[in-house]
């Protein structure tokens, strides 16, 4: 399983389960609790990308190939998010209202230097994209 994973890393759970002959729960259950992965893929590609090609040539815009999203490069899933859910985890709000203003509180109270932080750690994670060729890394040692 590690090497089917390791030969190309965007395989999702049905696919993987195809290839090596196993229920897709089997293979779940093999990559969440035996791999400690939580992803397989991050699904990358919009389904229309026509009209943003058309205006970059138009405007002569210079692309370079990456994906447009991947939460290993997206500051909200590897910091500010999990940092929320620490800061609010067990608490019984009774309001929206309240879970607004616990959020904000919790917002403004990350530091210049958690902030600095996640910089460092956002240029480790983009290195790390690169020496993987783009693909999905999280759970993986690059």
């Amino acid at each position: 399983m590690k090497a089917v994973l390791d030969r190309d890393r965007c395989l999702n759970v049905r696919l993987i389960a195809e290839e090596v002959g196993l229920p897709k729960t089997d293979i779940h259950r093999i990559i969440t609790k035996d791999l400690h992965m939580r992803k397989i893929c991050a699904k990358l590609v919009p389904k229309n990308l026509s009209d943003v090609w058309e205006f970059l040539v138009q405007n002569n815009t210079t692309t370079l190939p990456h994906p447009p999203y991947t939460p290993d490069l997206a500051s909200c899933d590897f910091f500010i998010i999990p940092k929320l859910k620490t800061d609010l985890k067990g608490h019984d709000f009774g309001t929206f209202g309240n879970v607004q203003a616990a959020a904000m509180k919790a917002l403004n109270n990350i530091s210049s230097e958690d902030f600095l932080h996640c910089n460092e750690e956002w240029q480790k994670r983009w290195n790390r994209c690169i020496r993987s060729q783009g693909a999905y890394f999280e759970g993986y040692k690059l």
